[in-house]
């Protein structure tokens, strides 16, 4: 009998070599990225630097797990009172925020929710992500509805950054197999 922590740790090896490839074609092609990062707490960030050499690419990011972080950083604070903080529009705010103040070819902007309801936010929903992928000035916005019913906060956050770069990759390396 195989055991399922084997079979999931392969899985999850074989998705940071995907990353580390995709990672390794920007800095191929010195395409430099920057992230805003909300409910992944910095793991995207995380994610890019595993790869030797990125920070050819990758100037930084920032945590905003609080939107009056977001809002000190640069988010437009109308953009939080018109949508809310788990938005399209939020996600973009923060993804055009980043690349403006880090001058990247590529910004992701990432807001929403892992486990429980967040009370101080009343547009809060379990399993509900958008993330927008800013590349140049084509904002690419994404929303990410899952049952993470029994997952753990990491292994939510993890689901969230991994639907992330397959985005990212599919956008900037279309051609790739």
């Amino acid at each position: 009998m195989v055991d399922k922590r084997i079979c999931e740790m392969r899985l999850d090896n074989r998705k940071a070599t995907d990353i580390a490839q995709l990672i390794k074609k920007l800095i191929a092609t010195h395409t430099t990225i920057s992230t805003m990062e909300s409910c992944t707490s910095g793991l995207i960030a995380s994610m890019i630097t595993d790869t030797e050499g990125a920070s050819a690419i990758f100037p930084g990011g920032y945590v905003t797990y609080l939107n009056e972080t977001k809002i000190f950083i640069g988010v437009d604070p109308k953009v939080l009172e018109r949508y809310g903080v788990y938005s399209k529009e939020c996600a973009e705010a923060m993804a055009r925020t980043v690349q403006e103040k880090l001058h990247t070819d590529i910004a992701v902007g990432i807001t929403g929710t892992t486990g429980n309801l967040d009370l101080n936010n009343a547009d809060s929903v379990q399993g509900r992500v958008f993330f927008c992928i800013l590349i140049h000035d084509e904002a690419n916005c994404f929303e990410v509805n899952a049952d993470v019913t029994g997952m753990t906060r990491h292994e939510i956050k993890q689901m969230y950054a991994e639907r992330v770069f397959d985005a990212l990759d599919r956008l900037v390396f279309p051609d790739a197999e």
